[in-house]
Formats: C-alpha cells, sequence, structure tokens
C-alpha cells in the first residue's frame, strides 16, 4: 500500500492583517493546501518549522485552524528557528512520531529557541537515534527544519546542522527502521541532494523563496510551494515538488 505525505515548510504566519515582505503569509498557506488538497488527499502532512514569524499562540492556532478547516490528514508539526516550542505546545500543536504502516516518519527538533542556527549536540542526536530504534515500522524518513546538506548560499550554509554525516551514518547502520531519505525546510526553495544513495530533499516555503545560490539574503521570484512524497511498500520514496499557480 502506497502513502503519500504532503511537505509544507517556512509558513511564516503573522497576526491577521499584516504583511511579511509584501505577503500575506496567512493566505498563502490556505491557498497552498486549497491546491495540494485539489490534487490529491494526503495521508499525513509534515510541516518542518518557521511556521509562525510573529504574534504567538494565537498565530499558532491559526496555523492549526488552516491547515485542519482543509484536510483531517495527521500532522507532525516540528519547530524552525523563528518558533518557540513552547508556543506551539500550548496551541496543541502536535509533534509526535507519525506511523503509516510500514512507514514512521521521526522529527529532529533542530532549532534552539531565537537562534538561526541548527542546535544538534551529542544528547539530542543520542536521543534522536534511540528513538528511531524504537520505531516498529520497517522504513523511516527523518525530518528536521534545518538543511542536512551545503545548499550554495553562505549566509543560509551557516545555519546548517554541524556534522550531519555522523547522524547519518548512525540511522543508516540501523538495520531497522531502514533509513530511506530526509526532508527539511529553512532554504525556502527546492532542493535535492544524496547522502548514501538517500536523498535529501529541501521544500519550497509556503510564503516566499530565498533566491539560490546567493551570497547574502534575496529573494526569488519564485510562488510559493510545497512537496507531495509517496512512500512505497518496499521502502523506495518518490517525490514532486509543487508551485502554486
Amino acid at each position: 500500500m502506497q502513502h503519500t505525505l504532503l511537505h509544507i515548510t517556512d509558513c511564516h504566519l503573522v497576526p491577521e492583517g499584516e504583511l511579511l515582505l509584501d505577503t500575506d503569509t496567512n493566505a498563502t498557506l490556505q491557498q497552498v493546501m486549497q491546491q495540494a488538497l485539489s490534487e490529491g488527499r494526503p495521508s499525513a502532512i509534515i510541516a518542518t518549522g518557521d511556521l509562525v514569524h510573529s504574534g504567538g499562540t494565537p498565530v499558532y492556532r491559526r496555523f492549526l485552524s488552516i491547515i485542519t478547516d482543509i484536510c483531517d490528514a495527521p500532522l507532525l508539526c516540528l519547530p524552525g528557528n523563528h518558533d518557540l516550542a513552547e508556543e506551539m505546545r500550548d496551541a496543541q500543536l502536535p509533534m509526535q512520531t507519525l506511523t503509516l504502516g510500514s512507514w514512521s516518519v521521526v522529527g529532529l527538533d533542530s532549532h534552539e529557541d531565537d537562534v538561526p542556527q541548527a542546535d544538534i549536540d551529542d544528547a539530542k542526536r543520542d536521543a534522536l537515534v534511540n528513538h528511531w530504534r524504537k520505531q516498529t515500522a520497517r522504513f523511516a524518513i527523518l525530518a528536521t527544519h534545518h538543511p542536512l546538506l551545503p545548499i550554495g548560499s553562505p549566509w543560509l550554509d551557516k545555519d546548517r546542522i554541524d556534522d550531519p554525516e555522523t547522524l547519518l551514518d548512525q540511522l543508516i547502520a540501523t538495520p531497522s527502521p531502514r533509513f530511506a531519505g530526509a526532508v527539511f525546510g529553512h532554504g525556502r526553495q527546492a532542493i535535492q541532494g544524496h547522502y548514501c544513495h538517500r536523498p535529501l530533499l529541501g521544500t519550497p516555503s509556503t510564503a516566499f523563496q530565498f533566491l539560490p545560490r546567493s551570497e547574502k539574503f534575496a529573494t526569488d521570484e519564485r510562488p510559493p510551494g510545497y512537496r507531495w512524497l509517496t512512500l512505497d511498500d518496499d521502502g523506495h520514496m518518490h517525490s514532486q515538488v509543487r508551485w502554486l499557480h
């Protein structure tokens, strides 16, 4: 049986009536969800951080409402560098591992409140690996906010997860569940890399994009985007980036 995941990220919601970089981020998230659901119903939704830019718990509640009013699929939310984990919990955003048949989606919290760079110390890495090994699924993908590889923009690459190879090697060495790949956000562009033949996929923002391979902060003209993931029973993962039209 195939499972489909809808991956959204970097939504940057703000209080109602406000704009961020001349973008109504509440409206773009709603439009992304409506377009995605017109293409098919996901088995689950993964939201990998920077869900809210400002406004606190009420805006997290609005994020959850926008998603659940359009789709009642299971949801996994992870914090990004703009998020506050306590406010996410106050808004009752679901942050637990997802299990879909023979697959698990395991989240890695790479954020530290009010710090743009990824924060993965030995304790957090060990906890993730131990949690991974407790999964009963045959296959699993890792979901996190910060990139697991360089994306070619120096001002963004300084934020990525430090020494991701150590973590990925540990996951690959675990026979069950088998590591099938990873998804992440933060880069606000479509990114496709590999590690030991496993895909490492960065997904565009539902709000606005960064200019690829830019030396410093610059936005792109690409529209809001999202990614579909298809999980096969044989452990293969396929994906497609979609853009709002």
